[in-house]
């Protein structure tokens, strides 16, 4: 049987999420703003949740019609056959998303959505199922316009950034499924030098950790909410992880992390240690601008602070300083920034041959790649 997906992700990420679907065999999509569309099976609809590094959350459609006032929203709500997708003893919360001039209080929604629904229940079996708006069993979502509703069973639950190896978080961390997006971006082939230069609680190293070494990034977690669903399918998710754990590789990639932070090199080593307590990754508890001896060439990442929530005393010369590093120390490297301070990353010195507009959170922020050479740009260019 096929259901209709619809895929949530980041703005700036529709592409990146349509090529991980291609590599797990689905090819026939819409792209939507900030989510893909497509028909699916529910030996796919498993994979999408265990394999997709950029996406948020895996949307089954269950039923889509016309609502103009909250009573015939009700009767919507209410028409559906609830217990065909799950059992009464399941725990359920109900998230609302309005676009609607009439109805566009969230919260009455969800409350309108969760009556119908524990309604169903009552007159067909004489009790109804509990509402546990922080560790539920079923995930329903609603969408609304002005006039078309849209159900959805959410089959991820938690929003699968939430990996599943209990992460250790820093200050100002960076989204995973943002990270790994950058990663793709960036065209990192899994194989050449990666650094991150100032790694906080190691966000992009654990991806690319996880990336390099095949790791499907949800394979620790053990809540889905696909689980719950009265058609889950055992057999199918047992052969879908058995080929996943196959899978992975021991890498030869050297990826290596540094923080001036001993505190951010410590999450970043007790996180990677989460994942694979064998990991390969060099992590070095030291200044970036102390660095010194990289002239292999590869890839290096940086989510420098913003002056949002780390504060910097000067933000224009310490990109000055970043720029001068980079082009003083690091030859032969490709570079990708990421920065929500527009203005002061002009003053890294360098002209980025692409710029790529994303959101880390609400901040908007600009993806930035600089190619580092020895010379002027002018020298290199003539050569």
């Amino acid at each position: 049987m096929k259901y209709t997906v619809v895929i949530k992700t980041l703005f700036g990420l529709e592409e990146v999420l349509k090529k991980e679907l291609e590599e797990i065999g689905i090819t026939e999509v819409t792209v939507l703003s900030r989510a893909i569309e497509f028909e699916a099976d529910l030996e796919q609809i498993y994979k999408c949740n265990l394999h997709l590094r950029t996406a948020l959350s895996v949307l089954v459609k269950i039923s889509y019609g016309k609502v103009r006032n909250e009573n015939e929203l009700y009767s919507f709500i209410r028409k559906v056959e609830w217990d065909s997708y799950f059992d009464i003893d399941k725990t359920i919360a109900v998230r609302a998303v309005s676009l609607s001039t009439k109805m566009n209080h969230s919260l009455f929604l969800e409350q309108k959505t969760k009556d119908a629904i524990v309604d169903y229940f009552r007159d067909k079996y004489g009790y109804r199922p509990d509402v546990d708006v922080r560790n539920p069993q079923v995930n329903i979502s609603l969408y609304l316009t002005d006039d078309i509703c849209i159900l959805y069973l959410d089959s991820s639950g938690k929003p699968l950034y939430l990996r599943g190896f209990d992460k250790e978080i820093g200050e100002a961390p960076i989204n995973e499924c943002l990270a790994a997006g950058i990663l793709y971006l960036s065209g990192w082939n899994c194989e050449d030098d990666l650094i991150d230069t100032m790694c906080g609680s190691g966000t992009f190293i654990t991806e690319a950790y996880m990336m390099a070494s095949k790791f499907p990034p949800t394979i620790k977690r053990r809540e889905f909410a696909f689980l719950n669903w009265k058609n889950f399918d055992y057999a199918i998710w047992q052969n879908i992880l058995t080929n996943a754990h196959d899978q992975i590789i021991k890498t030869n990639a050297n990826i290596i992390a540094c923080d001036i932070s001993p505190d951010a090199v410590r999450l970043t080593r007790s996180n990677l240690m989460k994942i694979d307590r064998e990991h390969t990754v060099k992590t070095l508890p030291k200044n970036f601008f102390h660095l010194k001896g990289f002239t292999n060439g590869g890839l290096i990442v940086c989510n420098p602070p913003y002056g949002e929530r780390l504060k910097l005393a000067d933000s224009k010369a310490f990109y000055k300083k970043i720029g001068d590093k980079l082009k003083f120390d690091f030859a032969g490297y490709t570079a990708w920034i990421i920065s929500s301070d527009l203005a002061a990353v002009k003053f890294i010195g360098m002209k980025p041959e692409k710029k790529i507009e994303l959101y880390n959170g609400r901040l908007e922020c600009r993806l930035l790649s600089y190619s580092i050479y020895k010379g002027s740009r002018k020298d290199r260019d003539y050569k």
